[in-house]
């Protein structure tokens, strides 16, 4: 899989390109119902590793659990709770469907070489960080946003070091010798936007689907600051209507469904109740802040020359059947930091059951 190039990657896009000219002439308007689809909840568990890309370096391991609400389009607050949500930009537009996000979840960074004591100074300094993540969901049914709120710890008080020594020792695998030069505790703080676009979303037949998902957005802290944009584009078999799959990073949480259309919801109904699709896309990033690489903020730390301009090529698969969705998605990350000596491979499962 660590074949992936620009060219297939282009090929991929220009094919479900082709295919959505074909299926938007075809296609009719129709209107859908959207009461299933708005009580739908979702609970998500995100795992990556780069043991799919066959290293053990960089981005090494991340896990996020996460839960979406249903619809609450008046956010079911009252009093002085109403009037702070009512105040958040971007995700307070009249007439759009409203949901709650929370999630917890652990990113652990590593050097290449994990046995040097003291860690080479010129790679990517041992850094671990755990965080809760509260998300304000506004969505129709070609147009999402998501401003999340992420606070959690770097350093030693984010227990990366513990988890990553005990599951070696479960695995028999080389032991991590430089977890005591990792970053400083740091209280870390991030605000985080994407909006997301759903384009096309036509079927043929009812059964084979395409659609086209842009995104931009930027966040704000002192773990990561950065501008991105990019997208994702899917093709399959009654494709779930929703906007994607996502890696681990701020703002990403389950996709629940927009319509009852959607397999997840029409197999309550009756209807079909499974999907398969393929899905590829990049991600581009414009990265004034990375922790991970800067190092502390008011602290002396381990710390490299980061690049300003960082990007993902991604490609994977997805099934659903019945209230439960799988995707797996193989990742290419371009270097982040002056000295590294070639691209990251990761890989990521994400597990979602909507109820």
């Amino acid at each position: 899989m660590k074949a992936l190039t620009v060219r297939s990657l282009l090929t991929f896009t220009a094919l479900t390109s082709l295919a959505a000219t074909q299926l938007n002439a075809q296609a009719r308007e129709e209107i859908v119902p959207t009461q299933g689809a708005r009580d739908a909840g979702v609970f998500t568990l995100y795992f990556e590793n780069d043991y799919f890309g066959g290293q053990d370096q960089h981005y090494t391991n991340g896990v996020k659990f996460s839960w979406l609400s249903g619809d609450l389009s008046d956010w079911g607050q009252t009093g002085w709770r109403q009037t702070i949500i009512d105040r958040l930009p971007f995700v307070n537009k009249p007439g759009t469907q409203k949901n709650f996000g929370f999630a917890f979840g652990q990113n652990i960074y590593t050097p290449q070489n994990i046995s040097l004591v003291p860690p080479d100074a010129t790679d990517r300094p041992y850094a671990g960080w755990s965080y809760l993540e509260l998300s304000f969901i506004s969505k129709t049914a070609s147009v999402m946003d998501t401003l999340s709120i992420q606070l959690g710890m770097v350093g030693r008080a984010s227990q990366a070091d513990e988890v990553q020594r005990a599951v070696h020792e479960w695995l028999n695998d080389e032991t991590p010798l430089g977890w005591d030069y990792q970053l400083q505790n740091e209280l870390g703080l991030n605000i985080v936007y994407e909006r997301k676009w759903r384009l096309f979303a036509r079927a043929f037949d009812n059964a084979i689907g395409f659609d086209l998902i842009p995104h931009a957005g930027f966040s704000l802290g002192n773990v990561s600051t950065y501008g991105n944009a990019g997208f994702t584009t899917r093709l399959g078999f009654n494709l779930p209507s929703d906007f994607g799959a996502s890696l681990i990073r701020g703002g990403s949480l389950p996709n629940s469904p927009v319509d009852d259309k959607d397999p997840r919801v029409a197999g309550l109904k009756g209807g079909s109740s499974w999907s398969v699709f393929a899905f590829g896309g990049v991600d581009g990033r414009a990265v004034a802040r990375d922790i991970f690489l800067d190092g502390n903020t008011f602290r002396d730390s381990p710390s490299v020359d980061k690049e300003y301009l960082v990007g993902d090529a991604f490609y994977g698969l997805g099934i659903s059947k019945g209230r439960w969705q799988l995707t797996y998605t193989e990742v290419v990350r371009t270097k982040e930091f002056k000295a590294q000596q070639r691209k990251s491979y990761f890989g990521s499962v994400a597990l979602s059951r909507t109820f």
